[in-house]
């Protein structure tokens, strides 16, 4: 069946795949001006729930302009919603007009959010600018459907610190250099799984660490060099350096993981034939990873990630790629052939597809088909979850094959629609289960990272609509429906689901400016029919379905000053994004933006 499938994508891809991989790609454009970029959570928008806190990014020069999206967290489970700009939040000052900007806000639960970023050189020659930012939670929640009443103190400060610099050469191109450091700590304080949830009487008391910090770091150093866009000639070089430590491991006498990776990046393109519109090129990728692998004091002289199966791997990404296009159309054709060494060695191949055709009048019929290696190194997983034990190994994914197929248009002045459908078919894809404490002594309320199989099937639509300057809506709908197998890395039992992530997602998003200095913006978001899994005894739970209403306010003094107040989970909702971990209640939070 494998085989069978593998032959069929690779003769898809050589007949007509099409890549969306290039040296030039879209989301790599270089952009002069200076933002401020967050991680954004489709799935709750409020940075004041404490598990989805944000993960702060730097500033990144691939952005336009600044997005504040209200407090945002790694996105996690991956959802196929993405939501429309939820307006100007914060103010609606464009930075780059300016040379700087600073924000703070503090709210309940000790919640605190600031930032602070200059341009230091921003001429046509040169940028340099250097940000810095800071997310921090210090309340107590309670756990209700564990232990009644009884709260837990949840902790969790996020700090990062970087600089970006880009010189623009006379012939065109582009050198970037840049790095950033991040500091994460936060403690264990979800449910700790030590009783049999099916004996609703039998209560154990919590003997697990809840209060020691976790602590997170990063140290990234990237530099490269690029064409400049719209040559006839393109070409990319990159090389990015992350090493990710975790302090501890499943207890204060075991070492934490330690990852390093490095990523070169090369591409190459040239244009051809009647004005141009013809191209070809080459795009490659490596990923090398190598471990130090946790130790212990428990176990004198042992070496745990032995065990576990720690190894140091490389991944490798080839992309040939042919684009064209004309009046209304265009069209890239490739091959993504990839490869994975190690114990999940493997080579295999996916069609790159990318597809547009102007059907109507502002209608446009696209369709993108691609695949890809996702790592699933402790990194990137921990920007998923902090929670995560990375004790044991978690396997890379294979992406066979993510479709998507749609129309969008925009029919009438101020609307905009879109339909779509897609399938995926992923081996070792990732979902967030609870884990089993292995000591009474340790953190105790880990989440296990479960590997099956699974394919997808999505449909959903969104639209917007913009009356003038008083009022942005946008709607989307989302309803998944997935299909598992046991995959590399896991055991197999009956009717598995794809836990921790919804069935049917709907968000909903309304923008409105009675007056020049104010705006308005309400949000709601649905996530329906979300499971977990209880490995201790096989048994599944139902989740409660996230029902997320918040406001937010902007006022502009001036265009150097505004002030803005947010209300997060207006109708005080119990809600867990992973199981075992409850998120704050109905909470508030106020705050400055001032540019200069």
């Amino acid at each position: 069946m494998k085989q069978n499938k593998i032959k069929t994508l690779v003769i898809i891809a050589l007949l007509g795949g099409f890549t969306a991989v290039n040296a030039q790609n879209e989301d790599e454009k270089l952009n002069r001006e200076m933002t401020l970029e967050r991680e954004y959570d489709p799935t709750v928008q409020d940075a004041s729930k404490v598990n989805r806190l944000p993960e702060i990014k730097e500033p990144a020069i691939t952005k336009q302009s600044i997005n504040y999206s209200p407090f945002t967290v790694p996105a996690d489970p991956q959802k196929e919603i993405n939501i429309l700009s939820s307006g100007n939040a914060m103010t609606e000052i464009p930075y780059n007009k300016r040379r700087g900007y600073f924000q703070f806000g503090g709210g309940m639960y000790t919640n605190l959010s600031g930032d602070l970023g200059y341009n230091i050189l921003n001429d046509h020659k040169n940028l340099l600018n250097i940000f810095a930012s800071h997310r921090s939670t210090n309340g107590k929640l309670k756990y209700e459907e564990y232990w009644g009443d009884e709260k837990q103190k949840a902790k969790l400060t996020d700090n990062l610190i970087g600089l970006n610099f880009n010189h623009y050469f006379d012939q065109g191109a582009i050198i970037r250099l840049g790095g950033k450091y991040s500091y994460t700590a936060f403690n264990y304080y979800g449910y700790s799984y030590n009783r049999i949830p099916s004996v609703s009487s039998i209560w154990e008391p919590d003997s697990f660490d809840h209060k020691t910090n976790q602590v997170n770091q990063l140290i990234n150093g990237y530099a490269g060099v690029k064409s400049k866009e719209g040559s006839m000639i393109g070409y990319l070089v990159d090389i990015e350096y992350n090493r990710f430590t975790q302090k501890y491991g499943w207890t204060t006498d075991m070492d934490g993981i330690q990852e390093n990776k490095i990523t070169i990046q090369a591409g190459v393109s040239g244009r051809f034939g009647n004005n141009n519109n013809q191209s070809a090129g080459l795009f490659a990728k490596v990923n090398y990873f190598n471990y130090k692998y946790p130790t212990t004091n428990l176990y004198p002289g042992s070496n745990i990630g032995d065990s576990l199966g720690y190894q140091n791997y490389m991944e490798a990404t080839i992309s040939p790629y042919y684009q064209m296009q004309g009046d209304g159309w265009k069209v890239k054709l490739g091959v993504n052939a990839m490869i994975i060494t190690g114990d999940s060695s493997k080579f295999f191949a996916s069609p790159n597809i990318s597809a547009e055709a102007e059907i109507a009048d502002k209608t446009v019929f696209y369709l993108d088909a691609t695949g890809e290696i996702q790592s699933n190194d402790a990194y990137s997983i921990s920007l998923q979850n902090r929670y995560v034990d990375h004790m044991p190994l978690v396997l890379p994914s294979r992406t066979w094959l993510d479709a998507t197929l749609g129309i969008r248009s925009g029919v009438a002045p101020g609307f905009w629609f879109d339909v779509f459908a897609g399938y995926k078919i992923t081996d070792n894809e990732v979902f967030f289960i609870p884990g089993i404490p292995m000591e009474n002594n340790d953190f105790g309320s880990y989440q296990y990272v479960f590997q099956p199989n699974a394919s997808l099937f999505r449909i959903g639509a969104s639209l917007k609509y913009e009356y003038q300057k008083w009022m942005d809506l946008s709607i989307k709908g989302v309803y998944n429906n997935w299909s598992l197998k046991k995959g590399d890395n896991n055991i197999e039992w009956d009717d598995m689901k794809p836990y921790g992530r919804p069935t049917t997602e709907i968000n909903a998003d309304l923008t409105v400016r009675p007056i020049s200095p104010l705006a308005l913006n309400f949000n709601y978001y649905l996530g329906a029919s979300r499971y977990s899994y209880l490995l201790l005894d096989k048994s599944e739970v139902k989740l409660d379905n996230i029902n997320d209403l918040n406001f937010m306010a902007t006022w502009n003094f001036t265009d150097m000053i505004g002030a803005y107040i947010k209300l997060n989970n207006i109708i005080s909702q119990h809600q867990e994004f992973y199981y075992g971990y409850p998120l704050q209640k109905f909470n508030a939070m106020a705050g400055i933006n001032i540019n200069f």
